[in-house]
């Protein structure tokens, strides 16, 4: 494993006081190598294109008569940076200081979706998390925000996962700037795609973390929607080049604010202008990795730790807008060599679980949890 560590200066000063916590952000350099899925298919010159693309996808046999992937993979290596932030608590004797949460944002969203710069107070995992007096490392995906471009086509769920694997082995040892020195405990957090990521990590190195947390996330196979999402999809750079330039055509997002409400929201239980902030914000993803969501293993079976699958009720994507009856299984079966395992269909969300207007309630249910075990 190699990785260097690059200090970002913000405002002025390399570490801020916002409201009790200290934060600071960073790039760190990591290499690592995946055995890669291979785009087959041709890739997009146009919106028609893509939208050939998912009629071919969702067609009622796609293995038998379309697969865009090649059936053999590849081993690859790469460097990348990636960008990240670290927050603990200001005061040195905040309960949780030394427990570290590692949270993987997912599709259509860079790492403030855990941050979120619109009424932090009702949409900020961090800063709940800081309130509960635990520390917080969250980062860019590769492909979004500050961390390193690749082609589309090639992002993937095997190599985000292997980078996700490597960050949290730097974040366990302690060292990144702005450490705490080694961290006691490490709690690994997802969110949808960011939770496969997680998953695949927890399954490939049981031991790497002491809880694991898959939020907007279900092992229920019969029960996703990502196809109807699919269906809204058009390549970024043609929808806004100024701000996505850099992004090849194999990098996409929900055509509008309407196609972003149906994938992440459900009225009555989200504010407008949290809608409209997320449009604004929202980051384009990797045809790469939404081909891969669950290509590779991501049952962590063997992990030993404090386990929670929490989806929002009305999840669109994940529940097809119902979530009762659906999360528990076979999450439990999954989890049998857990110390504990709890799975919560959370009322009065949708799929975006950290912008619903009761946020604050789902972050309750994961902090209390984490607590009542030891964590």
């Amino acid at each position: 494993m190699k990785f260097l560590l690059l200090t970002t200066i913000v405002t002025g000063a390399a570490a801020w006081n916002l409201s009790a916590k200290l934060c600071q952000d960073f790039d760190l350099t990591v290499t690592v190598t995946s055995s890669n899925f291979v785009f087959g298919a041709p890739k997009f010159n146009n919106n028609f294109d893509i939208t050939d693309f998912v009629t071919d996808l969702t067609s009622r046999e796609p293995p038998k008569t379309f697969s865009p992937l090649l059936p053999d993979k590849i081993n690859q290596t790469g460097t990348y940076k990636i960008g990240s932030t670290f927050c603990a608590p200001s005061n040195p004797h905040a309960p949780n200081r030394y427990t570290v949460i590692f949270a993987t944002h997912g599709l259509n969203f860079d790492r403030t979706y855990w941050d979120s710069g619109f009424q932090p107070e009702k949409y900020s995992f961090v800063d709940y998390a800081i309130s509960q007096g635990y520390s917080v490392f969250y980062y860019d995906r590769l492909g979004v925000g500050s961390s390193s471009i690749v082609s589309g086509y090639i992002n993937q769920l095997p190599i985000q996962s292997e980078i996700a694997k490597q960050l949290a082995r730097i974040v366990k040892s302690g060292r990144y700037p702005g450490s705490i020195g080694k961290p006691k405990s490490l709690v690994i957090v997802g969110h949808s795609f960011g939770s496969s990521i997680s998953a695949a990590v927890a399954a490939s190195e049981p031991d790497i973390a002491d809880g694991l947390i898959l939020t907007g996330f279900s092992y229920n196979g019969s029960n996703p929607n990502n196809f109807a999402l699919a269906a809204q999809l058009k390549i970024a750079s043609s929808l806004n080049p100024a701000k996505w330039n850099r992004l090849d055509t194999g990098y996409v997002t929900p055509v509008d604010i309407y196609a972003n409400v149906n994938g992440f929201f459900k009225a009555p239980d989200y504010d407008l202008a949290v809608a409209e902030y997320t449009e604004y914000n929202k980051a384009p993803f990797a045809i790469g990795e939404f081909l891969t969501v669950t290509a590779i293993d991501i049952l962590p079976v063997a992990f030993k730790g404090v386990a929670m699958v929490i989806a929002g009720q009305r999840d669109f994507i994940v529940c097809q807008s119902q979530c009762d009856d659906v999360i528990e299984h076979p999450a439990a079966e999954i989890f049998s060599q857990a110390s504990a395992f709890k799975a919560v269909s959370y009322p009065g969300s949708g799929h975006g679980i950290n912008f619903a207007l009761n946020a604050t309630g789902a972050y309750e249910e994961i902090f209390s949890y984490l607590g009542a075990n030891g964590l």
